[in-house]
């Protein structure tokens, strides 16, 4: 499989501690991107401290950041309050259940981690740009499901969002 592709399209990578390392060769949609000049998404590069096991993770969505600095409008949609805090930024807050806010002014990169006060699970849809530049709302909502579950944005120094 991997002569099938071209050797600067693939990189050694540690897989796991069973494994020593491995190859991961881009796809036919990086293949295609690098032949007709598509640009992709910028991706984070993660290792998981127990395992050893490498992963990428695509950017969720962008926000153009104004100045180097967002805006975040949070938006609790729950009967929980959720406690909320910006990493370096602000200390541990916490939103009443069905309220909003905005966090105004954060300089990039910055992380917003958030979890309800009652420990039940969170889905989150994110809003770029929305109301306007600069500014990402999050509407989090309950949700029954464990693989549904997010408590964390990190917003890159391009305005690239990731959701954990």
């Amino acid at each position: 499989m991997l002569q099938s592709f071209p050797k600067f399209l693939c990189r050694p990578v540690h897989l796991s501690k069973s494994w020593r390392f491995g190859f991961a060769c881009l796809s036919s949609l990086a293949v295609s991107s690098v032949l007709f000049g598509i640009a992709l998404p910028t991706a984070i590069a993660q290792v998981d401290p127990n395992t050893g096991f490498t992963g990428i993770q695509i950017p969720y969505t962008a926000v153009a950041p104004t100045n180097g600095a967002v805006k975040i409008h949070f938006v609790n949609e729950t009967g929980s309050a959720i406690d909320y805090q910006v990493i370096d930024d602000t200390q541990y807050r916490s939103l009443p259940g069905r309220s909003q806010m905005t966090l105004d002014n954060l300089k990039l990169p910055t992380t917003f981690t958030f979890r309800r006060a009652d420990n039940g699970f969170l889905q989150v849809t994110l809003y770029p740009n929305s109301p306007e530049p600069g500014t990402l709302t999050m509407r989090v909502r309950e949700t029954p499901n464990f693989s549904d579950d997010r408590t964390t944005v990190y917003i890159d120094e391009q305005g690239k969002v990731f959701l954990n």
